[in-house]
């Protein structure tokens, strides 16, 4: 037995030791519950209003009543002397129905006070002035608006004048320029047809210079002619200088020296051709002299 108690000894304080941790959890957990407790009881406690408690009277308590004095009765008056019964009268005569009174008239309303009537005489004299002064105003405002608008007519006349003034000027001073362009184009047209024309004459007489000394170099003088006669011959040629024809349009009045002009102008053929070809003409004049 004692070995038996000895072996158990250390089994029961080993469980008493493996116990006491959860019995401390228990009692912490019991502790903060009981104060999580106490803490909403105290928060309710302070948010639960007291009640008030009223109490209803019928009527306000009055201060204490005391007993009024006596009163003092007066004395009692002596009986008076009844008076003796009055004989029965006669009741009295009807009366007569008040005639209606006459309706009074309105008085006239009383005069008016001087001083009113001046003042009144005073305001209607400054209104007279004020409306006679406006109307003067309005007046003189619309003379010088009439008299502006007619200034600004006369000034817009004015201007357009001066426009279609200036406008004609423009127009005459544009027409005497091109007149004068023309008058310039004329001139200069002239002058190059004068020397067109001088350029012709002279390429003209050059042309008829080299087929009178083509014609001259043929020409067979006849014998025994006396002086410078001159016969004037019209020649047909083909384009390409050959003579056609050679005849004597005006003679001499040597007929051996017209012939002999005719001759020449033959065996000439063909005839220097001109330079411009605008000269060259199918019918062709030409006046010779035997000496030059």
């Amino acid at each position: 037995m004692p070995s038996i108690r000895a072996s158990l000894a250390p089994t029961t304080a080993t469980a008493a030791v493996a116990e006491r941790p959860a019995l401390a959890g228990a009692l912490a957990l019991l502790v903060h519950l009981v104060f999580l407790g106490l803490m909403v009881f105290a928060l309710r406690w302070q948010t639960t209003p007291s009640p008030v408690v009223a109490e209803l009277w019928e009527a306000l308590p009055g201060p204490e009543s005391v007993p009024p004095p006596p009163e003092a009765r007066p004395a009692p008056e002596p009986p008076r002397p009844v008076p003796p019964p009055a004989a029965p009268q006669s009741p009295p005569p009807p009366r007569a129905k008040p005639a209606p009174e006459p309706v009074a008239k309105q008085p006239p309303p009383p005069a008016a006070r001087p001083d009113i009537a001046l003042e009144k005489k005073a305001a209607e004299k400054r209104m007279a002035e004020d409306r006679r002064r406006s109307e003067t105003e309005a007046q003189r405002q619309r003379e010088s608006a009439e008299a502006a608008r007619r200034e600004e007519d006369a000034r817009r006349e004015a201007e357009a004048a001066k426009a279609v003034d200036q406008a004609r000027q423009r127009e005459a001073e544009a027409a005497r320029l091109a007149q004068e362009a023309e008058q310039q184009r004329q001139r200069e047209l002239q002058r190059q047809q004068q020397v067109s024309q001088q350029a012709r004459a002279a390429a003209l007489d050059i042309y008829r210079s080299q087929i009178m000394r083509a014609v001259r170099a043929r020409l067979v003088e006849p014998p025994g002619i006396q002086g410078n006669p001159q016969a004037e011959v019209k020649v047909l040629q083909l384009p390409s200088g050959e003579v056609v024809q050679a005849k004597v349009t005006r003679p001499s009045g040597i007929p051996a020296y017209d012939e002999a002009v005719e001759r020449a102008v033959l065996a000439a053929s063909p005839l220097p051709l001109p330079a411009d070809r605008s000269l060259f003409a199918r019918d062709l004049t030409i006046a010779f002299r035997l000496r030059e």
